[in-house]
């Protein structure tokens, strides 16, 4: 009873802050110009404010084997453009550990982080986030159920769970990442040397065929079947959103998903956007006339390297129906007041 009072005064509380922000703008209109009526103007066209115009960043992977301190700055870098939110692709803790205390201590670092700043923060599950039924436990107590969904403005957000269910990382690997895990906090450029020598073998082996089984089976996308019958359902009842945004950690339209193509065909031939994180390493490509972008990092370390292997936010904006605008942003290129990113472990 006390939190149903206290949910109704929070929105009351939201609903006379929005009626009083209204009224303030009422009296200051938009666009006056100081001057006499004259042909020749020194602008282009006046500014315009469309209060339907949806502006939100989306931020990649701080995980597996954070550089120390990245995300703690990206988020306030992206704080400071000041979107209507944020939202990230997963992995924000390193996770893949049955240590409850552990497992507590990574994510209040990550509550820490996201609490200095003032922007809404939107959580999508990845592996690391999801390594075990432990972890789920603790996700679904703290956040709720990893796949959801909500509308902002007419549009459609579908936030889908690729751990659905949980694998957890074979010993040995697990007993290997966690000690490299622990020396990027105290030598971060040696730990990812050393981490490259690893994941040239790794790479080496998935190209031939001949990866771990229970490897291939911790990287798959899974969708449980309660899930794709939510997504589906979710997608019929918002047939007319005027776009759609799908996100989710792993990139399940590369992984050979059946249970993504159901949710895929359910898509059908609204306007829609595909986001995922995942593989350390931006990529962009078209399916069926859409956009379907995968993630670069937010301070995980790289899995290759080329024109893909950076530091970044994304920022979406979407006017009218059209489709959104994408631009990325690279974090050691968002300076403050004083031309500083504040990145110096930045790529």
């Amino acid at each position: 009873m006390i939190a149903k009072c206290m949910k109704t005064g929070l929105m009351a509380l939201a609903a006379a802050s929005l009626t009083t922000s209204a009224a303030a703008h009422a009296d200051h209109p938009a666009f006056v110009p100081d001057a006499p009526a004259q042909e020749a103007v020194g602008w282009t066209e006046p500014p315009r404010s469309d209060p339907d115009t949806i502006r939100f960043i989306v931020i990649g992977d701080r995980t597996g084997l954070a550089r120390p301190g990245v995300f703690e700055q990206a988020v306030k870098q992206a704080d400071g453009l000041r979107p209507e939110f944020v939202i990230n692709v997963g992995d924000l803790i390193e996770g893949y550990t049955s240590d409850a205390a552990e497992l507590a201590r990574e994510w209040n670092e990550i509550d820490a982080a996201i609490a200095a700043t003032r922007t809404p923060f939107f959580f999508v599950a990845g592996n690391h986030d999801l390594g075990n039924q432990l972890m789920l436990d603790s996700w679904r107590r703290q956040r709720g159920e990893p796949y959801y969904a909500f509308t902002w403005k007419g549009a459609l957000f579908l936030v889908l769970d690729t751990e659905d269910p949980p694998i957890d990382m074979p010993p040995a690997f697990a007993a290997q990442f966690h000690q490299l895990a622990a020396a990027m906090k105290v030598d971060p450029k040696g730990a990812e040397e050393q981490l490259g020598a690893a994941l040239a073998d790794v790479n080496a082996k998935r190209a031939s065929g001949a990866s771990d089984p229970a490897m291939k089976a911790m990287e798959s996308a899974r969708f449980s079947d309660k899930q794709v019958q939510w997504a589906i359902d979710v997608l019929r009842r918002h047939a007319d959103a005027r776009w759609t945004f799908v996100l989710m950690h792993k990139p399940a339209w590369k992984l050979n998903s059946a249970q993504f193509t159901e949710i895929e065909t359910a898509l059908g031939d609204r306007g829609y956007t595909v986001i995922a994180g995942h593989n350390h390493y931006y990529a962009y490509e078209q399916r069926n006339g859409r956009d379907y972008i995968t993630m670069g990092t937010a301070g995980a370390v790289s899995h290759q390297h080329g024109p893909g292997e950076m530091d970044h936010l994304a920022w979406v904006t979407l006017e009218n129906d059209d489709a959104p605008s994408i631009s990325l942003l690279k974090l050691t290129g968002i300076l403050d007041r004083e031309g500083e990113s504040h990145q110096p472990l930045a790529k």
